[in-house]
């Protein structure tokens, strides 16, 4: 069976004619009957009654149609498939995370994610959480990584846990040797690098103060422009922050980390509308170890 005798069979049925056959597929009358009868031949049946100057088409003539017309759906669907696949070669999945994050959490993170995945490339870039939200919404990032307190408003995007980590406060022992308690340091203010403190997410607040009332006191709060403007107070003694053990300065000998003893989700956030394929792979895979962690 070729691909000849199967373009003869399509133009005979097409027009019940093998005059009309080869001027269809521009060749002569005798090649379109000797291909079908090649093809009959082989399939051991007739494809066609012919009666006179007129063809009817047999059982087994549209059965041969109907696997023919399905083959070909199917082809379309592959050429599309390898269409896309092509269109999308060589794109970067591209993630941000907040500044100060340790790059070796989130690189586990995404290794673990992508595992079944090698062909997904990413690049991770770090800025300030106003700036991310920024550039996921204008399409720079594909998918941001963070924490739940720093997860948008309903209006928008979407979020997806993927991970816990512990949190604790930053301070400096250098300042303060000997501290073993948070509550120790309860007159100090929580440092928080953002544009005014009357702006800090509810959620976000929330959290410390949860966290500094099981040691018996209440947090206060003082705002600055930068995480390095921060942290220099920190390690001057001016306060305190609040860090996960995800964050880099953690493990910055300079600093003294006293554990809140809480647990915070981080989650990949995204705008489900814009996913690209590959932000859809490693949020697929999100999904399902979360639904297995469930």
């Amino acid at each position: 069976m070729t691909r000849t005798q199967l373009n003869c069979f399509s133009a005979v049925l097409r027009t019940l004619s093998f005059t009309k056959a080869s001027n269809l597929l521009y060749t002569s009358q005798p090649a379109i009957s000797k291909n079908i009868s090649k093809l009959e031949e082989e399939l051991g049946c007739r494809l066609f009654e012919r009666s006179g100057s007129s063809l009817t088409v047999t059982e087994a003539g549209w059965l041969l149609n109907d696997f023919l017309e399905q083959s070909e759906r199917e082809f379309q669907r592959t050429l599309e498939e390898i269409h896309r696949l092509s269109s999308n070669a060589g794109r970067v999945l591209k993630i941000g995370c907040p500044e100060t994050w340790n790059p070796h959490y989130p690189t586990e993170l995404l290794r673990s994610l992508l595992a079944d995945h090698p062909e997904v490339q990413y690049t991770v870039e770090s800025y300030r959480l106003s700036e991310l939200l920024s550039r996921l919404s204008s399409g720079t990032f594909d998918i941001i990584i963070t924490h739940e307190f720093y997860a948008a408003s309903p209006l928008g995007p979407s979020s997806c846990p993927v991970a816990a980590t512990g949190c604790g406060m930053l301070y400096s022992p250098e300042q303060f040797p000997g501290v073993t308690s948070p509550a120790e340091l309860k007159e100090l203010p929580f440092l928080v690098y953002d544009d005014d403190v009357s702006k800090l997410s509810k959620r976000f607040s929330g959290v410390i103060r949860e966290c500094c009332a099981e040691f018996g006191f209440r947090p206060r709060f003082r705002s600055t422009n930068q995480a390095s403007a921060a942290l220099f107070d920190t390690s001057s003694g001016k306060g305190v922050m609040f860090f996960s053990d995800w964050d880099s300065p953690v493990t910055n000998p300079i600093y003294g980390y006293l554990s809140l003893n809480r647990q915070l989700p981080v989650n990949i956030i995204y705008y489900p509308d814009k996913l690209t394929a590959e932000a859809n792979i490693l949020l697929k895979e999100a999904k399902k170890n979360r639904q297995k962690a469930e």
